[in-house]
């Protein structure tokens, strides 16, 4: 099961594009051109996409390849699953997006493809587990509180996007030279403080008890479809 997701994981990444192309087409026609001064922005499209769209479709996709596979499934049986199953999809995710940006470089050599993928874990694989992550772990308590399941789904989803489309905004500042430096710092400080709020969630989950009888995914689907 664990392979599966992993493979559902990575399967999401093309689908993400799909995804992630569509709405860039969707908003191209519009006219942006003052918002692009204001914000010195050179290709407002893209820093929409990597800002606002990205963060939306790459958390749902991943959160999907969860909540159709494995919320149902006999082996989901503990809170702390929830977390678990969701950073393996991340990390498939990950791992998928990072060898497609491996061949979109011209030729690199072994050394510096080794380089670059060393970096995207340190930054964007990381960011992706942690990510979901926090979904996961909110998820979890959605199942054991199913009377608030639709509320602490969304606070979930809306601490997960905000990490992510803050990490990306940052990325795109690091281009800047005049804020690299203060961009690194920020994104160092970032991933820092996820992962520790990530690493409390965990703790918290592992010492839950398992999901009570009442509260199987099974039965929760049934009530909210």
């Amino acid at each position: 099961m664990v392979l599966v997701v992993f493979i559902l994981g990575m399967l999401m990444g093309p689908l993400a594009i799909l995804f992630e192309l569509f709405f860039k087409w969707l908003f191209s026609p519009v006219d942006l051109a003052e918002f692009s001064r204001l914000l010195s922005i050179r290709n407002w499209s893209f820093f929409i996409n990597i800002v606002f769209i990205a963060p939306i479709v790459e958390e749902f996709l991943k959160y999907g390849v969860v909540r159709f596979k494995i919320l149902k499934h006999s082996e989901f049986d503990e809170p702390l699953d929830a977390m678990l199953y969701m950073i393996i999809a991340a990390l498939g995710f990950a791992a998928i997006e990072n060898l497609l940006l491996i061949f979109q470089q011209p030729m690199l050599e072994f050394k510096d493809a080794l380089i670059l993928i060393t970096l995207r874990f340190l930054s964007a694989t990381l960011v992706h587990a942690l990510a979901s992550g926090t979904i996961g772990y909110w998820l979890a308590l959605s199942l054991r509180n199913p009377e608030k399941r639709l509320s602490l789904l969304a606070k979930g989803f809306a601490i997960a996007i905000f990490f992510h489309a803050g990490y990306n905004y940052l990325i795109w500042l690091f281009d800047n030279p005049a804020f690299s430096y203060l961009s690194f710092i920020l994104i160092a400080a970032l991933i820092a403080s996820m992962a520790l709020i990530v690493s409390r969630s965990f703790m918290n989950l592992k010492r839950s008890h398992a999901i009570c009888k009442i509260c199987k995914p099974e039965s929760i689907l049934k009530q909210n479809p």
